[in-house]
């Protein structure tokens, strides 16, 4: 056991429920589909193993790469992995896939799509949003749609302003995307992201253990969470 997993199972508070913020976890472009499933299966039970939390909460986002098709049987082993270690399982754009493979959900890149995906999905389906602005996080929100992820782009606002806009106005769940680590995250665990997009720090983590990323990010999200005020 090292030093960070002591550390962060020091940390976590064994009365309270749920971690105030999860990992995003994209799955990175590959050809060895049982390797990264393998490494998957490795990851989520890092996050349930060091964690004292009753219930965990983590995403695993399926993007297909249009040049590099991945088979619905590989996509369905990632479905499994993360139904059998409780975590949510979604698919980018693709809600055809996503019915195929029983998969919790869809993160869409727009508004069309994701009407569509909620008419072809289950009424229990998540469906969400890609926003790069502000504009695009109130459409999410005036179209019903269950959850966003914010990511940074040219013409887009700041992810800051967007993740507090989103705060205030509504409890549904956000997502930062970005290449995180367990320093460069504490401004958006501090302003209260559901999830960090955690996938860089665990798929390319020096050790070559996705389970140390995990640790490591899982360790940040409890020395950086907000202080929470007691009303009484």
């Amino acid at each position: 056991m090292t030093e960070e997993t002591i550390i962060l199972e020091q940390t976590v508070s064994a009365e309270e429920d749920v971690p105030n913020c999860g990992l995003y976890m994209i799955l990175p472009d590959t050809d060895d589909h049982d390797k990264q499933c393998f490494k998957l299966a490795q990851a989520l039970h890092g996050a349930n193993r060091f964690s004292n939390y009753s219930m965990n909460r983590h995403i695993v986002e399926f993007r297909q790469n249009a040049k590099n098709p991945v088979s619905e049987v590989a996509v369905k082993a990632y479905q499994e992995t993360c139904f059998k270690n409780g975590f949510i399982f979604v698919v980018a754009d693709d809600a055809r896939l996503a019915r195929a493979v029983n998969a919790d959900g869809v993160i869409c890149s727009s508004i069309p799509k994701a009407s569509e995906a909620r008419k072809m999905l289950s009424e229990d389906a998540i469906i969400g949003l890609r926003c790069s602005t502000k504009a695009a996080a109130k459409s999410a929100l005036d179209h019903d749609l269950d959850f966003i992820t914010i990511y940074s782009d040219k013409d887009g606002d700041p992810l800051l302003d967007i993740l507090n806009w989103w705060t205030t106005a509504t409890d549904n769940p956000i997502a930062v995307e970005g290449p995180f680590n367990q320093e460069n995250c504490q401004s958006f665990v501090n302003a209260e992201a559901t999830f960090i997009d955690s996938s860089h720090h665990i798929w390319t983590h020096p050790s070559g253990n996705p389970m140390q990323g995990v640790v490591n990010m899982l360790d940040a999200f409890e020395r950086y969470k907000p202080l929470r005020k007691n009303i009484n």
